[in-house]
Protein backbone atom coordinates (compact mmCIF):
# COMPACT_ATOMS: atom_id res chain seq x y z
CA UNK A 1 0.00 0.00 0.00
CA UNK A 2 1.18 3.16 -1.17
CA UNK A 3 1.06 6.61 1.09
CA UNK A 4 -1.89 7.85 -1.52
CA UNK A 5 -3.84 4.83 -0.79
CA UNK A 6 -3.41 5.74 2.98
CA UNK A 7 -4.35 9.07 2.11
CA UNK A 8 -7.37 7.86 0.46
CA UNK A 9 -8.03 5.81 3.46
CA UNK A 10 -8.16 8.61 6.13
CA UNK A 11 -10.44 10.69 3.50
CA UNK A 12 -12.87 8.39 3.51
CA UNK A 13 -12.62 7.54 7.28
CA UNK A 14 -13.25 11.40 7.63
CA UNK A 15 -16.29 11.70 5.65
CA UNK A 16 -17.51 8.54 7.67
CA UNK A 17 -17.23 9.97 10.67
CA UNK A 18 -18.44 13.39 9.86
CA UNK A 19 -21.92 11.43 8.46
CA UNK A 20 -21.95 9.63 11.21
CA UNK A 21 -22.50 12.80 14.15
CA UNK A 22 -25.34 13.52 11.29
CA UNK A 23 -27.05 10.52 12.90
CA UNK A 24 -26.71 11.72 16.61
CA UNK A 25 -30.27 12.80 17.54
CA UNK A 26 -28.93 14.35 20.69
CA UNK A 27 -25.84 16.10 19.80
CA UNK A 28 -23.60 17.66 21.71
CA UNK A 29 -21.06 20.37 20.96
CA UNK A 30 -18.36 17.98 21.32
CA UNK A 31 -20.24 16.10 18.31
CA UNK A 32 -20.04 19.27 16.38
CA UNK A 33 -16.83 20.23 17.17
CA UNK A 34 -15.71 16.64 16.19
CA UNK A 35 -17.25 16.74 12.87
CA UNK A 36 -15.87 20.11 12.23
CA UNK A 37 -12.24 18.57 12.88
CA UNK A 38 -12.89 15.71 10.72
CA UNK A 39 -14.28 18.06 7.61
CA UNK A 40 -10.73 20.01 8.26
CA UNK A 41 -8.78 16.95 8.42
CA UNK A 42 -10.59 15.33 5.15
CA UNK A 43 -9.93 18.70 3.33
CA UNK A 44 -6.03 18.92 4.50
CA UNK A 45 -5.90 15.20 3.26
CA UNK A 46 -7.40 15.94 -0.15
CA UNK A 47 -4.78 18.80 -0.52
CA UNK A 48 -2.03 16.69 -0.32
CA UNK A 49 -3.92 14.32 -3.06
CA UNK A 50 -3.95 17.17 -5.06
CA UNK A 51 -0.85 18.93 -5.11
CA UNK A 52 0.53 17.65 -8.13
CA UNK A 53 -2.37 18.23 -10.55
CA UNK A 54 -4.58 21.61 -9.31
CA UNK A 55 -1.26 23.72 -10.35
CA UNK A 56 -1.70 25.59 -6.61
CA UNK A 57 -4.83 25.62 -6.57
CA UNK A 58 -4.68 23.20 -3.76
CA UNK A 59 -3.64 25.78 -1.20
CA UNK A 60 -7.42 26.69 -2.18
CA UNK A 61 -8.62 23.67 -0.14
CA UNK A 62 -6.14 23.79 2.30
CA UNK A 63 -7.83 27.11 3.07
CA UNK A 64 -10.77 24.70 4.65
CA UNK A 65 -8.09 22.72 6.43
CA UNK A 66 -7.72 25.55 9.63
CA UNK A 67 -9.59 23.61 12.25
CA UNK A 68 -7.45 20.65 13.56
CA UNK A 69 -5.51 21.64 16.27
CA UNK A 70 -7.13 24.25 17.42
CA UNK A 71 -10.59 22.78 16.91
CA UNK A 72 -9.17 19.52 18.43
CA UNK A 73 -8.52 21.50 21.33
CA UNK A 74 -11.94 23.15 21.51
CA UNK A 75 -13.72 19.27 21.31
CA UNK A 76 -11.59 18.49 24.19
CA UNK A 77 -12.28 20.80 26.60
CA UNK A 78 -16.33 20.24 25.33
CA UNK A 79 -15.98 16.47 26.03
CA UNK A 80 -14.58 16.26 29.56
CA UNK A 81 -15.91 19.73 31.06
CA UNK A 82 -19.54 19.52 32.07
CA UNK A 83 -20.03 23.58 32.33
CA UNK A 84 -19.03 26.33 30.88
CA UNK A 85 -16.54 24.62 28.42
CA UNK A 86 -16.09 26.88 25.73
CA UNK A 87 -16.09 30.68 26.13
CA UNK A 88 -16.01 33.51 23.83
CA UNK A 89 -11.99 33.91 24.52
CA UNK A 90 -11.42 29.99 23.46
CA UNK A 91 -13.33 30.83 19.97
CA UNK A 92 -11.24 33.72 19.82
CA UNK A 93 -8.21 31.49 20.06
CA UNK A 94 -8.96 29.32 17.68
CA UNK A 95 -10.38 31.91 15.02
CA UNK A 96 -6.58 33.93 15.49
CA UNK A 97 -5.11 29.84 14.43
CA UNK A 98 -7.78 29.29 11.73
CA UNK A 99 -7.08 33.38 10.51
CA UNK A 100 -3.23 32.72 10.27
CA UNK A 101 -3.65 29.65 8.61
CA UNK A 102 -5.95 31.20 5.96
CA UNK A 103 -3.04 33.52 5.44
CA UNK A 104 -0.38 31.16 4.80
CA UNK A 105 -2.57 28.91 1.94
CA UNK A 106 -3.81 31.99 0.87
CA UNK A 107 -0.17 33.69 0.42
CA UNK A 108 0.97 30.56 -0.87
CA UNK A 109 -2.08 30.60 -3.83
CA UNK A 110 -1.38 34.03 -5.19
CA UNK A 111 2.32 33.14 -4.85
CA UNK A 112 1.99 30.30 -7.11
CA UNK A 113 -0.27 32.34 -9.93
CA UNK A 114 0.95 35.45 -10.15
CA UNK A 115 4.97 34.53 -8.95
CA UNK A 116 4.86 37.70 -6.45
CA UNK A 117 8.22 39.17 -4.93
CA UNK A 118 6.02 40.69 -2.67
CA UNK A 119 9.26 42.92 -0.90
CA UNK A 120 10.91 42.50 2.83
CA UNK A 121 7.21 43.38 4.38
CA UNK A 122 5.23 40.88 2.97
CA UNK A 123 7.96 38.16 3.31
CA UNK A 124 8.22 39.43 7.04
CA UNK A 125 4.56 39.23 7.30
CA UNK A 126 3.89 35.13 5.91
CA UNK A 127 7.57 34.40 8.51
CA UNK A 128 6.04 35.68 11.02
CA UNK A 129 2.28 34.23 10.50
CA UNK A 130 4.51 30.83 9.76
CA UNK A 131 6.04 31.20 13.62
CA UNK A 132 3.33 32.70 15.48
CA UNK A 133 0.75 29.79 13.54
CA UNK A 134 3.62 26.91 15.15
CA UNK A 135 3.81 28.61 18.19
CA UNK A 136 -0.13 29.13 18.82
CA UNK A 137 -0.52 25.53 17.60
CA UNK A 138 1.86 24.01 20.03
CA UNK A 139 0.39 25.78 22.95
CA UNK A 140 -3.20 24.41 21.86
CA UNK A 141 -1.84 20.69 21.57
CA UNK A 142 -0.65 21.11 25.27
CA UNK A 143 -3.79 22.27 26.85
CA UNK A 144 -5.95 19.37 24.73
CA UNK A 145 -3.65 17.26 26.84
CA UNK A 146 -4.20 19.20 30.31
CA UNK A 147 -7.99 18.75 29.57
CA UNK A 148 -7.47 14.99 29.96
CA UNK A 149 -5.85 15.41 32.94
CA UNK A 150 -7.71 18.04 34.59
CA UNK A 151 -10.06 17.02 37.16
CA UNK A 152 -8.80 13.37 37.08
CA UNK A 153 -8.37 12.07 40.61
CA UNK A 154 -11.66 14.17 41.53
CA UNK A 155 -13.08 11.65 38.28
CA UNK A 156 -15.38 8.67 39.11
CA UNK A 157 -14.28 5.01 37.83
CA UNK A 158 -15.24 4.77 34.65
CA UNK A 159 -14.17 8.48 33.38
CA UNK A 160 -10.92 8.12 34.99
CA UNK A 161 -10.73 5.28 32.51
CA UNK A 162 -12.23 7.04 29.42
CA UNK A 163 -9.47 10.22 30.72
CA UNK A 164 -6.81 7.18 30.41
CA UNK A 165 -7.50 6.21 27.07
CA UNK A 166 -7.73 9.71 25.76
CA UNK A 167 -4.70 10.45 27.05
CA UNK A 168 -2.91 7.25 26.06
CA UNK A 169 -3.71 8.02 22.60
CA UNK A 170 -3.08 11.43 22.82
CA UNK A 171 1.01 10.81 23.95
CA UNK A 172 1.15 8.24 21.56
CA UNK A 173 0.26 10.22 18.39
CA UNK A 174 2.16 13.26 19.70
CA UNK A 175 5.49 11.90 20.82
CA UNK A 176 5.08 9.18 18.06
CA UNK A 177 5.08 11.98 15.19
CA UNK A 178 7.83 14.18 17.08
CA UNK A 179 10.25 10.88 17.68
CA UNK A 180 9.88 9.38 13.93
CA UNK A 181 10.51 13.05 12.92
CA UNK A 182 13.45 13.76 14.44
CA UNK A 183 14.35 9.99 13.85
CA UNK A 184 13.76 10.27 9.64
CA UNK A 185 14.41 13.81 9.45
CA UNK A 186 15.39 13.58 5.81
CA UNK A 187 12.52 11.02 5.23
CA UNK A 188 9.63 12.44 4.30
CA UNK A 189 7.47 9.88 3.04
CA UNK A 190 8.66 8.02 6.29
CA UNK A 191 7.46 10.98 8.27
CA UNK A 192 3.74 10.78 6.75
CA UNK A 193 3.25 7.96 7.18
CA UNK A 194 3.50 8.49 11.29
CA UNK A 195 1.25 11.79 10.83
CA UNK A 196 -1.90 10.38 9.16
CA UNK A 197 -1.31 7.05 11.39
CA UNK A 198 -1.64 9.25 13.98
CA UNK A 199 -4.82 10.85 12.52
CA UNK A 200 -6.22 7.97 12.27
CA UNK A 201 -5.92 6.45 15.70
CA UNK A 202 -6.94 10.03 17.24
CA UNK A 203 -10.23 10.08 15.01
CA UNK A 204 -11.13 6.59 15.96
CA UNK A 205 -10.28 7.45 19.85
CA UNK A 206 -12.07 10.36 19.77
CA UNK A 207 -15.20 8.66 17.92
CA UNK A 208 -14.99 5.98 20.62
CA UNK A 209 -15.32 8.35 23.73
CA UNK A 210 -17.99 10.40 22.07
CA UNK A 211 -19.61 7.17 21.92
CA UNK A 212 -18.82 5.67 25.59
CA UNK A 213 -19.50 9.52 27.13
CA UNK A 214 -23.07 10.07 25.58
CA UNK A 215 -24.07 6.62 24.43
CA UNK A 216 -23.30 3.43 25.98
CA UNK A 217 -22.31 5.36 30.04
CA UNK A 218 -26.54 6.25 30.02
CA UNK A 219 -27.36 2.66 29.23
CA UNK A 220 -24.97 1.34 32.11
CA UNK A 221 -26.71 3.79 34.26
CA UNK A 222 -29.93 3.07 33.96
CA UNK A 223 -29.08 -0.08 34.77
CA UNK A 224 -27.06 0.30 37.37
CA UNK A 225 -30.01 2.76 38.77
CA UNK A 226 -32.67 -0.31 38.32
CA UNK A 227 -30.41 -2.71 40.41
CA UNK A 228 -29.44 -0.18 42.84
CA UNK A 229 -30.01 -1.33 47.04
CA UNK A 230 -32.18 0.50 49.75
CA UNK A 231 -30.16 3.09 51.04
CA UNK A 232 -30.36 3.69 54.38
CA UNK A 233 -32.17 6.95 56.09
CA UNK A 234 -31.16 9.94 54.80
CA UNK A 235 -28.29 12.24 56.67
CA UNK A 236 -28.69 15.54 57.62
CA UNK A 237 -26.19 16.96 54.99
CA UNK A 238 -28.46 14.96 52.55
CA UNK A 239 -31.88 16.68 53.69
CA UNK A 240 -30.42 19.88 53.35
CA UNK A 241 -28.98 19.21 50.14
CA UNK A 242 -32.78 18.24 49.15
CA UNK A 243 -33.74 21.74 50.28
CA UNK A 244 -31.29 23.05 48.15
CA UNK A 245 -32.08 20.93 45.32
CA UNK A 246 -36.09 22.15 45.46
CA UNK A 247 -35.15 25.52 46.18
CA UNK A 248 -32.84 25.71 43.05
CA UNK A 249 -35.38 23.65 41.01
CA UNK A 250 -38.99 24.23 42.32
CA UNK A 251 -38.95 27.61 44.08
CA UNK A 252 -36.86 29.68 41.60
CA UNK A 253 -38.33 27.60 38.70
CA UNK A 254 -35.36 26.43 37.25
CA UNK A 255 -36.66 23.27 35.70
CA UNK A 256 -38.11 26.08 32.77
CA UNK A 257 -34.23 26.62 31.98
CA UNK A 258 -34.61 24.71 28.20
CA UNK A 259 -31.57 21.68 27.96
CA UNK A 260 -31.33 21.91 31.49
CA UNK A 261 -29.21 18.92 32.75
CA UNK A 262 -27.84 17.38 36.25
CA UNK A 263 -24.54 18.76 36.34
CA UNK A 264 -25.76 22.48 35.50
CA UNK A 265 -27.53 21.92 38.97
CA UNK A 266 -24.40 20.42 40.67
CA UNK A 267 -22.30 23.45 39.04
CA UNK A 268 -24.88 25.97 40.79
CA UNK A 269 -24.83 24.45 43.88
CA UNK A 270 -21.04 23.21 44.09
CA UNK A 271 -21.89 18.97 44.33
CA UNK A 272 -21.06 16.57 43.03
CA UNK A 273 -23.59 15.17 40.41
CA UNK A 274 -23.71 11.76 42.40
CA UNK A 275 -24.76 13.43 45.44
CA UNK A 276 -27.49 15.43 43.40
CA UNK A 277 -28.70 12.39 41.27
CA UNK A 278 -28.76 10.31 44.84
CA UNK A 279 -30.81 13.29 46.14
CA UNK A 280 -33.19 12.94 43.17
CA UNK A 281 -33.98 9.01 43.17
CA UNK A 282 -34.15 8.75 47.16
CA UNK A 283 -35.94 11.73 48.20
CA UNK A 284 -37.49 13.14 45.46
CA UNK A 285 -39.10 9.95 44.21
CA UNK A 286 -38.15 10.47 40.38
CA UNK A 287 -36.19 7.79 39.29
CA UNK A 288 -33.82 10.02 37.76
CA UNK A 289 -32.96 13.79 36.89
CA UNK A 290 -34.90 13.66 33.68
CA UNK A 291 -38.13 12.61 34.94
CA UNK A 292 -37.99 15.13 37.71
CA UNK A 293 -37.77 17.88 35.16
CA UNK A 294 -40.46 16.37 32.86
CA UNK A 295 -42.64 16.24 36.06
CA UNK A 296 -42.33 19.58 36.72
CA UNK A 297 -42.49 21.14 33.37
CA UNK A 298 -45.71 19.29 32.88
CA UNK A 299 -46.98 20.47 35.74
CA UNK A 300 -46.07 23.99 35.03
CA UNK A 301 -47.45 23.32 31.59
CA UNK A 302 -50.66 21.83 33.08
CA UNK A 303 -51.08 25.27 34.81
CA UNK A 304 -50.60 27.21 31.71
CA UNK A 305 -53.31 24.81 29.40
CA UNK A 306 -55.98 25.38 32.13
CA UNK A 307 -55.32 29.61 32.17
CA UNK A 308 -58.20 31.01 30.20
CA UNK A 309 -56.15 34.08 29.73
CA UNK A 310 -53.77 31.61 27.45
CA UNK A 311 -56.19 29.40 26.16
CA UNK A 312 -55.08 31.21 22.32
CA UNK A 313 -51.61 30.03 22.66
CA UNK A 314 -50.79 26.49 20.53
CA UNK A 315 -49.25 23.56 22.31
CA UNK A 316 -45.83 24.42 20.76
CA UNK A 317 -46.02 27.59 22.68
CA UNK A 318 -46.93 26.50 26.40
CA UNK A 319 -44.19 23.75 25.60
CA UNK A 320 -41.31 26.20 25.10
CA UNK A 321 -42.90 28.05 27.83
CA UNK A 322 -42.39 25.33 30.13
CA UNK A 323 -39.18 24.51 29.09
CA UNK A 324 -39.23 21.79 26.46
CA UNK A 325 -37.18 22.47 23.32
CA UNK A 326 -39.75 21.34 21.04
CA UNK A 327 -43.38 20.05 20.68
CA UNK A 328 -42.47 16.24 20.25
CA UNK A 329 -40.64 15.94 23.65
CA UNK A 330 -43.53 18.01 25.36
CA UNK A 331 -45.89 15.93 23.77
CA UNK A 332 -43.98 12.41 25.14
CA UNK A 333 -43.93 13.35 28.35
CA UNK A 334 -46.94 15.21 29.04
CA UNK A 335 -48.37 11.71 27.80
CA UNK A 336 -46.51 9.60 30.20
CA UNK A 337 -46.97 11.86 33.29
CA UNK A 338 -50.97 12.55 32.78
CA UNK A 339 -52.09 9.62 30.23
CA UNK A 340 -53.57 12.36 27.51
CA UNK A 341 -51.17 14.89 25.26
CA UNK A 342 -51.33 17.86 25.82
CA UNK A 343 -54.62 18.82 23.01
CA UNK A 344 -56.92 16.00 25.01
CA UNK A 345 -55.91 17.45 28.66
CA UNK A 346 -57.03 21.30 27.25
CA UNK A 347 -60.45 19.89 25.49
CA UNK A 348 -61.01 17.85 29.16
CA UNK A 349 -60.80 21.09 30.82
CA UNK A 350 -62.91 23.02 28.33
CA UNK A 351 -65.81 20.44 28.41
CA UNK A 352 -65.36 20.10 32.17
CA UNK A 353 -66.08 24.19 32.46
CA UNK A 354 -68.72 23.85 30.18
CA UNK A 355 -70.91 20.62 32.28
CA UNK A 356 -69.70 22.80 35.44
CA UNK A 357 -71.42 26.14 34.02
CA UNK A 358 -74.32 24.42 32.60
CA UNK A 359 -74.79 22.89 36.57
CA UNK A 360 -75.19 26.55 37.65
Amino acid sequence: MTIEHYYLFLLGLCCTLVIAQLFVKEKRAAHILFALVCGSIALATTKKLTKESLDGYEYLIGIGACLTCNGFWLFSRALFRKTNAISNRHIAIAVLIAALIIWQQGYLFVHSQFQLTGGLLLDWLNSAAIELTIMLSSCVLLLAFWEGCRGFSESREHEKAQRAVFLLAYFICVAGTKLIANRYAGNLEVQEWAVTSAAVLILLTAQALLYWRYVYRFEEEAETITCEPIEKMPTEQELVLRQRVERLLITEQAYLKEGLKVADVAQQLNESEYKISRVIRQQLQARNFNQLINRLRVEHAKTLLQDSSKQHWPVLVVGLESGFASVGPFTRAFKIETGVTPNQFRKRDDDSEHVVQASE
